[in-house]
């Protein structure tokens, strides 16, 4: 069977929906809703389908960000259980209490390590999936700086890695008036020496989502 999952920023929760159910007609075909620490965002899933990674970024109900990633056991969520949250981790911040507010994770091909940008922070995180499930604090492995030459905050939002799962694409730029300014930038992180690599400026204004494309 196959499940579709939400992330809902505005009730801080993630709904599991049965597709099979949807396409047979039925508009009841959501069967769980997971809690999750605040505003979830972003959503990707491992490339074996046994986890589901949320961002818990900003919330439109509470005005208020979070900063953690909620990894979510399909197997468990397909069920109806609520407590398919099997691990929540701590990134881009050692402050439990400071608002990262982390935006759209990528996973790695090999489905070890999730990327994930922290607007707030203006960092890029990298959580071993493994020792996240394991309850290590120390799942985030390597936390790794965004700068801009002009002295603005990075505000990196949007992620892809490259097939081979050499390269790290991130997003970034500040949203300003007037729109024309093209303040975009896409930060490319070389994912061995974890340091950036390469970057791309004038990307438009406040630059988000990524697709990696091959000919």
């Amino acid at each position: 069977r196959a499940y579709v999952f939400s992330a809902n920023g505005g009730t801080g929760d993630v709904s599991v929906i049965d597709l099979t159910r949807a396409l047979e007609g039925d508009p009841l075909a959501e069967i769980g809703r997971i809690p999750t620490q605040v505003g979830p965002w972003g959503i990707t899933a491992t490339p074996d389908g046994r986890y589901v990674i949320v961002a818990n970024g900003g919330s439109q109900r509470e005005r208020r960000s979070g900063n953690t990633l909620s990894i979510i056991d399909v197997d468990r969520a397909s069920a109806g259980a609520r407590d398919a949250e099997v691990a929540r981790i701590l990134v881009g911040t050692d402050d439990p209490g400071e608002q990262t507010h982390p935006l759209i994770p990528s996973v790695t091909p090999d489905g070890r390590q999730v990327i994930v940008p922290n607007i707030r922070t203006n960092n890029v995180s990298i959580v071993d999936l493994e020792l996240a499930l394991s309850g290590d604090p120390n799942a985030e492995v390597a936390r790794i700086p965004l700068v801009r030459t002009d002295g603005r905050p990075a505000r990196p939002k949007g992620s892809a890695i490259t097939s081979d799962g050499r390269y790290a694409l991130i997003s970034a730029g500040p949203s300003s008036r007037p729109f024309s300014q093209e303040l975009g930038h896409v930060y490319v992180i070389d994912l061995r020496s974890r340091r950036v690599v390469a970057t791309v400026t004038g990307v438009g204004n406040d630059p988000y989502g990524l697709a990696l494309v091959y000919r």
